[in-house]
């Protein structure tokens, strides 16, 4: 039987197109294959050396490290990536880190991480603000800064005090910057310094009410001298008016005056529990009798600091002898004149109320440092320099003079001393400061002394200009030696009972009368006081 021939080759002819269709198919598929493939090697990042990056990682970091990998303006970022030849990117991960993803060769991308989670490892810098009391700074600053620095070195950190708006007066800020392991341990040890000053103040509070007010408030005499110390004596120290506070101000007490353009403070401090100590220590050396027989003193000179007693509390004090009189009523002896280098206050005492002082003794500074109160002048009509009465004894009053009173003060000029002052005295070349003086109230306002006296008609405000060797601006850090007593001849002294009277060419028996008068209605304006707190 013969086989059809027509669909036969009708199949074939079929199939060989099917199978080239197919090809074609197959073909054209391979080539959008390769054609995208290209583009997505042209797309693909490169390394810098312009090969195809065959590698990537991830790592997430923390919101607070990606500025330290990015550096300023990216500097960071760049130089890791010319290092390593990569491409780093970041992108949002959470709100608390992002993803940086790192691409490029194995081996790059392996030296780029570890670049990457090295800088992520360093500790993060930050600052915190603290509040500290305003008494503290003084403690947290330390004399010339050098309380702030130790807290710097110990922590590390950096660490600086505010001296702009305290808000309500009682405060300041701290502001401390490092890692936080260095601001804890700044935080630390300015608490320690907060904790000191507190101690400090409670033991001055418990001082202030066991130290009894000085009767006498006289001021030195007007006789003076330039002899030398001693040879078996050290030269005596001399304690500095200084503030460590920003604002220049510092606590006082004001324990003696002649009238507001010369008065005498002390500094508040641990050096007023060491005087204190001082003096009940010579007092209970120098009241026995051997002692006294062992320091008796033969030949005083000009100068010599002796161990002196003070009549009205019968306690024995540092003094300097700064003028030898002759007894106007028994030519035979002399009298001292005699300046307590501690107080500011002076007097007149036989040879046999003064020993040799001990050596010993002189290790503390001397406390009392002269002053005048700033920007203000006795109000005369006829412009006189002279204070009138009532003027002095409000000023006493202001200041609670010798009641130990804490007062606030601040210098703001300088007062040269006179030539004849500067050539006749050794330890007198230091300028006398002004200070203004400040009453602190328990509703936290701060009484003007100064501007009280004005209000009050008993000064006139001046000028700073009217002071020719004024130094109108002061350091905020400032330091003045305490000074031997500038001696004016307008106020010295004499015994308040008359019983003796130097004989000095240089001072007018009217002067000592008025001075006389003075002394003897403070006294008995203070026993009198003194009476009625004992009876309450």
């Amino acid at each position: 039987m013969k086989a059809p021939v027509l669909p036969v080759l009708v199949g074939i002819s079929l199939c060989g197109i099917s199978a080239t269709l197919i090809l074609v198919y197959l073909r054209k598929r391979d080539k959008s294959k390769k054609k995208q493939n290209e583009g997505n090697a042209r797309n693909s990042p490169k390394s810098l050396d312009g090969d195809p990056l065959a590698g990537s990682a991830d790592v997430v970091v923390r919101n607070e490290v990606v500025p330290v990998i990015l550096g300023r303006e990216g500097s960071s970022h760049k130089a890791i990536e010319e290092k390593t030849r990569t491409k780093i990117e970041f992108c949002h991960n959470d709100d608390f880190s992002q993803k940086c993803t790192i691409r490029g060769k194995e081996e790059d991308v392996i030296d780029a991480l570890k670049i990457i989670k090295q800088l992520a490892s360093r500790p993060v810098t930050v600052t915190e603000e603290v509040l500290v009391p305003q008494s503290a700074c003084g403690k947290i600053i330390g004399r010339c800064g050098e309380a702030l620095q130790e807290i710097c070195r110990k922590s590390q950190a950096k660490v600086s005090v505010e001296s702009g708006d305290r808000g309500d007066g009682t405060k300041r800020h701290v502001m401390i910057t490092g890692t936080q392991a260095q601001v804890n341990t700044a935080k630390v040890l300015i608490e320690e310094k907060v904790k000191e000053d507190a101690e400090a103040r409670k033991a001055m509070d418990g001082l202030q009410v066991k130290r009894e007010p000085r009767i006498n408030h006289r001021t030195s005499s007007s006789n003076s001298s330039n002899s030398s110390q001693s040879k078996d004596i050290l030269p005596p120290k001399a304690e500095k008016l200084r503030s460590t506070n920003p604002d220049g101000q510092m606590e006082v007490y004001v324990s003696a005056i002649a009238n507001p353009s010369k008065f005498w403070v002390q500094m508040i401090g641990p050096q007023c529990a060491d005087l204190d100590h001082l003096v009940s220590t010579m007092t209970e050396y120098y009241e026995q009798q051997d002692n006294q027989k062992l320091h008796c003193i033969r030949k005083p000179y000009l100068g010599q600091i002796v161990a002196a007693l003070f009549k009205y509390d019968n306690k024995w004090y540092r003094a300097e002898v700064i003028a030898i009189q002759p007894n106007e009523y028994q030519s035979d002896k002399i009298v001292l004149d005699i300046y307590y280098v501690d107080y500011g206050d002076s007097a007149y005492v036989e040879t046999t109320d003064v020993y040799q002082l001990r050596t010993d003794f002189l290790t503390l500074r001397f406390q009392a440092i002269e002053c005048f109160l700033a920007n203000v002048k006795p109000a005369s009509i006829d412009n006189s320099s002279i204070w009138d009465k009532r003027s002095v004894h409000r000023f006493e009053e202001l200041t609670h003079v010798a009641q130990w009173k804490k007062l606030l003060s601040r210098v703001v000029s300088y007062r040269e001393k006179s030539p004849i002052d500067d050539s006749r005295l050794k330890r007198g070349s230091s300028p006398v400061p002004g200070v203004e003086l400040f009453d602190p109230s328990s509703d936290g306002q701060n009484n003007n002394i100064a501007l009280q006296l004005v209000a009050e008609g008993l000064a006139s405000s001046i000028d700073r200009l009217e002071f020719p060797n004024c130094a109108t601006d002061c350091a905020t850090v400032t330091e003045i030696s305490t000074s031997h007593p500038s001696h004016s001849p307008s106020y010295s002294r004499s015994e308040i009972n008359g019983s003796i009277t130097p004989n000095s060419s240089k001072r007018s028996k009217k002067d000592d009368d008025t001075l006389r008068f003075l002394s003897a209605e403070r006294l008995n304006r203070k026993r009198a006081s003194n009476v009625v707190c004992k009876k309450t």
